[in-house]
């Protein structure tokens, strides 16, 4: 993930100041406030108690009922309780509903700075990138990320607009001067309730964070990659990264190729991402691989690397078990290529492919081709399919030789992967259903030499339909509520001038 500055010097002091700000300084007090935030976000919305869904529910049920009340209150409540708060049913539940609104929107609140210190955080990296002499802006998958930025902003901000309209409402109902259309303001009040709770369901906001370095990883979708893979697992992680944590991590590797300008860092960071993999399914173990890693830099420098505060070994097995998942045919041909199953051989050249097995949206078809031979081969790689688009990728292939030198199984592994011609290929489902994928190897004549006919089952995400459907009915529901007393007001009006 290394990158080209045009001024080095800076790297280790920018690296410091993102990794181990001065807690006196502005900036540390900043990322302060941010853990807190964060962690009552987690707590409170995201992942804990989800009081972002809890409580405009129990707000429905509250203001619904204060509508059931409006006209009489029941008896257990005229006999007892009514002496004791001084109100009717109704009105105390139209005040218990403006403490909801007004705990609702400090929710929201924490949202917005949550959303405000997450875009600060990223522009005062732009900017230390930008004084480095590195544009940011132009970096892979930046749009991606201020489109999320965005997009979290008009959610936020329609939902604050709609809870500060229904806290409008309900205190109008609760003015005794406007007594008469207490009922109205109600039932207009809990539409809009309603309404929120709709779209909420149908567009729910994605937890984020610039605060941890792989806070963006499960949002961040990358809208292009590499199709010939050169350091396999180098590129599907590059292009998994975000552009945050991708610079982040250029800055702290290139803080060691200075300290060691000998050293190949496209390689070494290849090699690295290969041996946490194998290390993941058990091929090798910790210590082998801390082994194998001192053929590139000392003990030392391992040490520096796995234990850095922020982009350590845990991030480095995030962003690789994050590719794992996002882009599983890779990591399925490479273990078959591993023990050299399924995959089909002709002419001493090993040729397999793969895919989703599930395709929902984009889906990746990857496709590896290793040439044992002792002679070039020139080939065509086509990919044919009715299901998706594009219908049809051509790639024009010339598959060298490879010359595994190694006698031990890791290191011929490795220089197997690194000598294979991997082509990787997004597809969008265009039907529902069975979907057929063919891919043919011919010779430059046009002649077939191997191919598969790849079954996936396409269908759409049900979860997401579901939610869908169920947000709509909200909305529709809430529209037609708040038709209610229109339609009680046209008819009270017709009956009058009738």
């Amino acid at each position: 993930m290394a990158e080209k500055s045009t001024n080095p010097d800076n790297a280790t002091n920018l690296d410091g100041d993102l990794v181990a700000e001065d807690p006196l300084t502005g900036v540390g007090r900043e990322n302060g406030l941010h853990q807190i935030i964060l962690r009552l976000e987690r707590l409170f919305i995201t992942d804990g108690l989800r009081m972002d869904f809890i409580t405009p529910a129990v707000l429905l049920l509250v203001l619904g009922s204060s509508v059931a009340y409006a006209e009489t209150s029941p008896s257990w409540w005229v006999d007892d309780l009514q002496t004791q708060t001084g109100t009717s049913l109704s009105a105390f539940l139209l005040f218990l509903s403006v403490f909801i609104i007004l705990a609702n929107i400090f929710l929201i609140l924490i949202l917005f700075l949550s959303l405000r210190l997450n875009i600060s955080m990223f522009d005062d990296h732009e900017r230390a990138m930008s004084q480095m002499g590195m544009v940011m802006s132009n970096s892979h998958g930046y749009a991606e990320v201020r489109r999320i930025f965005d997009v979290t902003r008009r959610i936020l901000t329609g939902r604050l607009v709609v809870l500060i309209v229904s806290l409008g409402l309900v205190t109008l109902s609760l003015n005794p001067l406007l007594e008469d259309f207490q009922a109205v303001f109600s039932v207009i009040a809990l539409s809009t309730i309603l309404a929120s709770l709709g779209l909420q369901i149908t567009a729910p906001l994605v937890s984020f964070n610039t605060l941890e370095p792989w806070g963006l990883l499960e949002t961040y979708q990358p809208a292009v990659h590499k199709t010939l893979l050169s350091d396999p697992f180098l590129d599907l992680v590059r292009a998994h990264a975000d552009p945050l944590l991708h610079s982040r991590m250029s800055l702290h590797l290139k803080e060691i190729s200075i300290r060691l300008p000998e050293l190949d860092m496209v390689t070494f960071q290849e090699r690295l991402l290969h041996l946490l993999h194998l290390r993941a399914q058990t091929a090798i173990d910790d210590k082998e691989m801390r082994t194998r890693l001192t053929e590139y830099i000392d003990d030392d420098t391992i040490n520096e690397l796995f234990g850095h505060n922020e982009l350590g070994e845990t991030t480095w097995v995030r962003l690789l078990s994050h590719s794992a998942g996002s882009c599983a045919p890779f990591f399925r041909l490479y273990d078959r290529m591993r023990r050299q199953q399924v995959g089909n051989t002709f002419d001493n050249v090993w040729f397999d492919v793969d895919i989703e097995n599930l395709a929902r949206g984009r889906t990746n078809m990857m496709a590896l081709i290793l040439n044992n031979g002792s002679e070039p081969l020139d080939l065509i790689l086509r990919v044919q399919t009715p299901d998706f688009r594009p219908k049809e990728g051509i790639y024009r292939l010339t598959v060298p030789p490879s010359e595994l030198s190694h006698e031990d199984g890791v290191d011929r592994q490795i220089e197997a992967l690194e000598q294979s011609t991997i082509v990787w290929q997004s597809l969008i489902p265009s039907v529902f259903g069975e979907a057929t994928v063919s891919i043919r190897l011919e010779n430059p004549n046009g002649s077939l030499v191997n191919g598969r006919v790849l079954n996936v089952q396409s269908r759409a995400d049900l979860t997401t339909r579901f939610r869908r459907g169920v947000g709509s009915l909200m909305i529709v529901t809430a529209i037609l509520t708040a038709m209610i007393p229109a339609i009680s007001a046209i008819n009270a009006i017709l009956s009058v001038i009738s």
